[in-house]
């Protein structure tokens, strides 16, 4: 008997997941059709908006009222933005620009309205603003000044929006106290998306990175490195700083490790007997330094930076040898001055170069050396 119960159990709560899950999707396929009807009303009056534009009238004041009062509501600002990105490509670039300054009173009201909303909706709407509302660049706004209040929220998905917004708006100030903001220790931001985002700014880089480096000491180690990359990309106008830092045996590692890598892109003479110091120094613990100066060293010339570069194919370490054999191609060098490596009694250096060789022959002749 007590086992026919458990079955009656057993199928009783079956019935009821094959129940709920009926009723799921049929409501989940309501909010589907509910969603495409909206998203389709919002289109309409869109093209509507951009016919007005077209004929050089102001867009309808009862679209400012539908906006103000229906996009407080998360999923209808999904619908408009959704009808936003199909009606913005089919129109010219001025007609965009034209239609987002006139509805630019309401996006700033629910700008402040989404900043006190909870941290997804938040994020969100930091990501439509870095979308939608930034296809002007003007140096003061009081929209940029919201999305420093979005740049501090504890949400990554906002922090990183609100970033991206800012550097489409241009502004130096604003872009510097963003990142300060975000170096506050609260959510970490990968410095790679950081630097991704620097390169984005839609500004005068040389006056971002002028004043990045009237403030680099105050940022973290981090944020510092996310800097140092970006200004990498950038220019090669910053040698003597980054000099001082690759020497500063106090630095932090990933700081000296992307100076190196600057003097691999911006050839510095002075920073050669460095670079050398690091091919050198044998020590297992410092090999990253060895991996990133051989690299480095491809751009320059000398006897002494061939010679560093045959002896550190013979490394114990894969990843030096790797870059050295990188190098000693980059270099052109015939195949009699590297006789030594490719004849020699070490295999790994042995194999190292020929593999790099025969990978350029291959490129040499079209084909594929990877």
């Amino acid at each position: 008997m007590k086992v026919e119960i458990v079955i009656y159990i057993y199928g009783a709560v079956c019935a009821s997941m094959i129940v709920f899950n009926i009723i799921y999707n049929i409501l989940l396929r309501r909010r589907e059709v509910l969603s495409d009807q909206r998203y389709g009303r919002i289109r309409v009056q869109l093209e509507e908006q951009f016919r007005r534009i077209r004929k050089q009238e102001r867009i309808g004041e009862n679209h400012l009222k539908f906006l103000r009062r229906k996009l407080r509501r998360v999923n209808i600002l999904i619908s408009y933005e959704r009808a936003l990105r199909v009606v913005t490509k089919k129109n010219p670039k001025e007609e965009v620009e034209a239609y987002f300054l006139q509805v630019e009173p309401v996006i700033l009201y629910l700008a402040a309205v989404y900043s006190k909303r909870e941290k997804m909706q938040a994020g969100y709407f930091a990501y439509f603003l870095s979308e939608y509302a930034v296809k002007k660049e003007r140096p003061i706004d009081s929209m940029q000044k919201v999305l420093l209040v979005y740049a501090s929220k504890d949400n990554l998905y906002c922090r990183v929006n609100a970033l991206k917004a800012l550097y489409h708006f241009g502004n130096v100030e604003n872009v510097i106290a963003a990142l300060k903001i975000q170096d506050d220790g609260k959510i970490y931001i990968n410095q790679k998306i950081l630097t991704e985002g620097l390169l984005t700014f839609q500004g005068d880089h040389d006056a971002l990175i002028h004043r990045l480096w009237e403030d680099f000491s105050s940022f973290s180690d981090h944020t510092k490195l996310a800097v140092l990359n970006y200004i990498r990309f950038k220019t090669g106008d910053y040698k003597e700083e980054f000099y001082e830092i690759m020497t500063n045996e106090k630095a932090d590692k990933e700081l000296r490790l992307s100076a190196v890598r600057y003097f691999g892109k911006y050839i510095y003479p002075p920073a050669l007997d460095h670079l050398l110091e690091f091919v050198l120094d044998h020590d297992p613990s410092r090999w990253e330094y060895a991996t990133v100066a051989v690299s480095s060293l491809g751009r320059y010339e000398g006897e002494k930076v061939i010679q560093a570069l045959k002896d550190a194919i013979h490394s114990p370490n894969w990843y030096v040898r790797y870059g050295a054999a990188q190098a000693l191609e980059a270099h052109h060098l015939q195949y009699s001055e590297l006789f030594d490596i490719v004849n020699g009694s070490d295999r790994y250096a042995r194999e190292m170069m020929i593999y790099r060789l025969e990978s350029q022959a291959i490129q040499a002749a079209g084909g594929d050396g990877t």
